[in-house]
């Protein structure tokens, strides 16, 4: 009766190793899905900075854009005048 017992709590103690090891398994899985959803966290607040910027930067790009566009003519009347008042000096 005694190796029963003995065979019993080994088992009983092999179980228990194996439940500890997958309870320490299941706390790493844990802590390894908190860094990652933190990490996604960060990359998502970095995105949607980055969006704020590259709008800001696209608005800036189109009234540059628009201003060059505005300008052209007015150069173009400046170009020719000054040359009309070289023809005549």
């Amino acid at each position: 009766m005694p190796d029963v017992v003995a065979e019993a709590l080994n088992r009983l103690s092999a179980a228990l190793d194996r439940l500890d090891a997958a309870s320490l398994r299941h706390v790493e899985a844990d802590r390894v899905r908190a860094t990652l959803e933190t990490e996604l966290a960060v990359m998502r607040e970095d995105r949607h900075r980055l969006a704020e910027m590259l709008d800001l930067e696209t608005g800036a790009r189109r009234e540059a854009d628009q201003c060059l566009h505005d300008l052209v003519p007015r150069i173009d009347r400046a170009i020719s005048a000054v040359r009309a008042g070289l023809a005549e000096g």
